[in-house]
């Protein structure tokens, strides 16, 4: 069955249940009200009003190759971009604490070309991005292969007995105390991953909710529940962050020493040329 989901913005990134070959596709876009421009997954389209005139930038909200994706189609125009899931490196999933692939947002940089905040542009853009994974499809078993179906009977047993496991535990995945123990679960793991400052005092009080929730000390359906999800929930925001803050410091100081050196060779190129004109 074809699973259709939101993408959400208030993430760095968002994993994909989709396996290496398996396609996704992403609809939709997102319109900036200060500046009218266009955003989609892959694409920013400028109006005619903005500096330098209407114009394209093949770079939209997410970053396909560091989730692990390939794009193989792309229609600005209707806004629908179809990718497939590469299996190989994905960077940016390991950076956020999220399991590939995934779909890493580019607020950081989006934000930075309009001299903006992160918080300010996610609140100019207005719309939503759809992400569609569709069902794969089994080929026909060709007549040649007809004397192999007993023999293949086995496995295909096999393959319902782990298809049944799987959709039990996807099943508990979706309950309450499944989504719960799934977001302390990435809690915990970007704490592992975040500066030792933050992640000293609360990854242990994350160890300790976690072990309450495998107890079933806490129903996660319950108000108490609900409260203990809202905390994780900040917690998560604020390491999401801090990891776009480190980048965009990185960022910053990269760009502040190539800024220096370009000076100080003009710098010497002026003191060339005035050594010059005093010999002339």
């Amino acid at each position: 069955m074809t699973q259709t989901f939101t993408l959400r913005r208030d993430q760095v990134a968002q994993h994909v249940d989709v396996p290496p070959g398996g396609e996704i596709i992403l609809r939709g876009k997102l319109v900036c009200s200060t500046d009218a421009s266009v955003v989609d997954a892959v694409t920013t389209t400028w109006p005619a009003g903005a500096p330098g005139g209407a114009s394209v930038d093949s770079r939209g909200l997410i970053d396909l190759e560091q989730g692990g994706f390939h794009m193989t189609s792309r229609d600005p125009a209707a806004h629908e971009v179809h990718a497939i899931a590469t299996g190989g490196p994905a960077p940016a999933c390991e950076l956020a604490g999220v399991a590939a692939p995934c779909l890493p947002l580019r607020l950081v940089p989006l934000a930075r070309v309009r001299l903006q905040t992160v918080q300010e542009l996610n609140s100019c853009l207005h719309g939503g991005i759809t992400v569609e994974v569709p069902d794969s499809v089994v080929p026909p078993v060709p007549p040649s292969a007809a004397p192999y179906v007993q023999g293949a009977a086995v496995l295909v047993g096999l393959g319902v007995l782990a298809s049944i496991g799987w959709a039990v535990q996807r099943r508990r995945a979706r309950s309450p105390l499944g989504q719960l123990v799934g977001l302390a679960n990435r809690t915990r793991a970007k704490l592992k991953t975040a500066d030792p400052v933050v992640a000293a005092p609360l990854l242990p009080a994350v160890e300790a909710a976690l072990g309450v929730l495998k107890q079933r000390r806490v129903d996660a359906a319950s108000a108490e529940g609900k409260r203990v999800a809202e905390v994780l929930r900040r917690v998560e925001m604020r390491l999401d962050a801090s990891v776009l803050e480190a980048r965009a410091d990185r960022e910053q100081q990269a760009a502040d020493e190539l800024v220096r050196e370009i000076e100080s060779a003009l710098e010497a190129v002026d003191e060339v040329a005035v050594a010059r004109r005093e010999r002339a």
